[in-house]
């Protein structure tokens, strides 16, 4: 390595280790210059991708602060916090709603998808969404911070690996501490859930939050975990002892009631005997 040279790592430290204030203006400089390239796809300006969690309504207020042409766009995925929905519809009324047209619980049982959602196996996330604003310019509000993989795979401005349209991440190098710095500067409302101790919002039940993310998920909302075991039965009552076109026994004949799915599904480990791999899954 030469002695001007920087690794990977090392500009990352840099890029977060940036006081906010820099943060901030360089955002929302980064919003604008790139505002004509989103005029260029939509005459809408920039898809912008909003949760109601606290990264999407930072997301909201610098678009609203670089005063470029947007829209907010919230997957309707039927399963977040009540809380979070009644957010949403509160303090954004003007952000777009987009529904799938069939509750995510229900979609268990339908032929392309036949089977939960699991870590490995996320058809819950390309379905509800995936699919919005593909052929625009997507704003997300991805961090660095939140895990390897996003590090490693993120950029400022991404392309699209199927449609090959841009993806802009104005705040990638954002902390968590500024997150909340920039909501407090700018006096912006929040979801309460932040202040009942949950770190991060989103899917009631979902799997990648584990074993211990699902167990706090249905101790607080216990209605949730009924309309999924509502879900497992209904798939169950379909697929079992139903082969797979080529003949093959599904995954499902492994285990002996829907109970034990259930149980397998909340584990968040591979059962071990004649029960298969949750790394393996086939449904």
């Amino acid at each position: 390595m030469g002695l001007f040279e920087t690794t990977e790592e090392e500009l990352y430290l840099i890029a977060i280790s940036r006081p906010l204030e820099e943060k901030i203006e360089q955002a929302i400089s980064l919003i604008h210059v790139m505002e004509s390239q989103a005029l260029k796809l939509s005459d809408d300006g920039f898809y912008v991708c909003f949760s109601g969690g606290k990264d999407s309504i930072v997301m909201a207020k610098l678009f609203e602060l670089a005063g470029v042409k947007y829209d907010l766009h919230y997957n309707n995925v039927t399963i977040d916090p009540p809380e979070l929905v009644r957010f949403i519809k509160r303090e954004y009324p003007h952000a777009e709603w987009h529904s799938v047209g069939k509750h995510l619980i229900n979609y268990m049982a339908e032929a392309k998808v036949c089977g939960p959602p699991t870590r490995r196996i996320r058809w819950c996330c390309e379905i509800y969404k995936e699919q919005g604003g593909i052929d625009k310019f997507r704003a997300i509000g991805v961090r660095a911070e939140e895990s390897v993989r996003r590090k490693g795979l993120w950029r400022q401005i991404t392309t699209d690996r199927k449609t090959k349209k841009p993806i802009l991440c104005p705040i990638l190098y954002w902390t968590d501490a500024d997150i909340w710095a920039f909501i407090g500067q700018q006096k912006m409302a929040y979801c309460g859930l932040y202040d009942e101790g949950f770190s991060r919002l989103g899917c009631v039940g979902c799997p990648m939050g584990g074993p211990k993310g699902q167990a706090r998920d249905f101790a607080r909302w216990p209605k949730y975990e009924a309309m999924w075991k509502r879900g497992f039965q209904r798939y169950w009552d379909k697929y079992k002892g139903v082969p797979k076109r080529n003949g093959e026994p599904r995954a499902i004949e492994k285990f002996p009631t829907v109970d034990d799915l259930w149980d397998w599904w909340t584990s968040g480990k591979a059962y071990e005997g004649n029960k298969p791999d949750c790394q393996l899954w086939l449904w």
